[in-house]
């Protein structure tokens, strides 16, 4: 099983409080995904045929056309905050 350090490791890598409660549970989650993972490193590919796609459908790539399109005067217009020709956006990533 999962020592009770490693999971408080994970939690705290994902700023997690963790009860006790919660800490048994996660114990028995993590071990049980960590012995699944086990049992697929296990299986031996070494003969099989490597396969990109299950189908044999072909990407179909259409040419790039340029169409009708806004200007950039037109879409700064429309924004709440612009600065030169930029849209000023609220902070999104600390």
């Amino acid at each position: 099983m999962i020592s009770e350090d490693k999971v408080k490791h994970i939690a705290n890598l994902a700023k997690l409080n963790v009860t006790e409660e919660e800490m048994n549970k996660y114990q028995k989650q993590l071990t049980d995904i960590l012995t699944e993972i086990d049992k697929i490193l296990k299986v031996d590919i070494a003969n099989d045929e490597i396969m990109i796609s299950p189908s044999d459908n072909k990407n179909c790539y259409s040419e790039d056309v340029i169409e009708s399109h806004i200007s950039k005067s037109d879409a700064l217009k429309n924004a709440k905050r612009v600065k030169g020709d930029y849209i000023i956006v609220p902070k999104v990533i600390e």
